[in-house]
């Protein structure tokens, strides 16, 4: 999709649907925004963007790790989402950076000249459908040593969490069109080389693309079947099953619980991910 179709598509009722799932992805996606914030060392900052912030959760860990004296502005596109995001508690304690959401094109935003010290994202960077452009355009806002984090995933085919119930919902499905090379979308960054080029041809420096796995814990449920329904709902599948007839959905759902059973324990399914870290400077 070009940029206005995303903005499109994130405003209308996709949007609204990851709205509403909010706290699911708050609570699946919480681990990693640590190990990002781990990885990426970022004591010191006082001055943060976070593109694609959705529903506020990653910015507010990212404002609880920067303390009392930082900043941290929050931009994505999807207004329902951002909505979300401004109604979330500060949280606790006097030990918190403030943090401000704002509805923007990352890509195109003029943000002031040498304002912020970090650029955060988490999975909120693959989706520019000029990422060189948008990178220089965003780099253009950091200060000289500021640094750029980000995670993205790896491959398709390495994240079995989608992969796996993908290849069992294609059963029922038509596939989809295959996309262009390189276009944007989640999985749009899997070559770490060219997030290397990506990076240095927009200005950055002392890039470093690091493999990061982990077990992600989807779909908290009390069964196999309920869980399989709250992981359809997100990834390339909650896609795919829009306007499919009951019958339809049904099948992919039986077929789902087929190859997932041997993931589900404990009361929820637990599968594993493929990302990668992302670190760079300005000079």
């Amino acid at each position: 999709m070009s940029n206005a179709e995303q903005i499109e598509y994130w405003n209308g009722d996709a949007g609204k649907r990851w709205a509403a799932q909010d706290n699911t992805m708050e609570r699946l996606l919480q681990p990693i925004t640590e190990a990002l914030l781990a990885h990426a060392n970022v004591e010191g900052c006082i001055s943060a963007l976070d593109i694609g912030c959705g529903g506020g959760s990653q910015s507010m860990m990212l404002a609880a790790r920067l303390g009392p004296d930082a900043k941290v502005l929050g931009v994505d596109i999807s207004e329902p989402m951002l909505q979300v995001a401004r109604q979330k508690p500060p949280g606790a304690g006097p030990n918190l950076a403030r943090v401000d959401f704002m509805q923007a094109d990352a890509a195109t935003q003029v943000f002031a000249a040498d304002s912020f010290d970090l650029l955060f994202s988490r999975f909120g960077v693959m989706f520019f459908d000029d990422p060189v452009a948008a990178f220089s355009n965003v780099r253009s806002a950091i200060k000289p040593g500021g640094r750029l984090v980000f995670c993205c995933w790896q491959a398709l085919k390495n994240n079995d969490w989608t992969w796996i119930p993908l290849q069992a919902a294609l059963q029922h499905l038509p596939p989809p069109e295959a996309p262009a090379p390189n276009a944007p979308g989640p999985f749009a960054f899997a070559d770490p080389e060219r997030v290397s080029s990506i990076l240095g041809d927009s200005g950055f420096s002392d890039i470093a693309v690091t493999p990061h796995s982990m077990t992600m814990r989807f779909s908290e449920a009390p069964t196999l079947q309920e869980s399989v329904r709250e992981l359809a709902k997100i990834g390339p599948i909650g896609r795919l099953l829009t306007d499919q007839d009951e019958a339809v959905l049904e099948k992919v759902f039986a077929a789902m619980e087929e190859v997932l059973q041997p993931y589900y324990r404990d009361g929820a399914l637990n599968l594993p991910a493929a990302i990668w870290m992302v670190t760079a400077t300005v000079a």
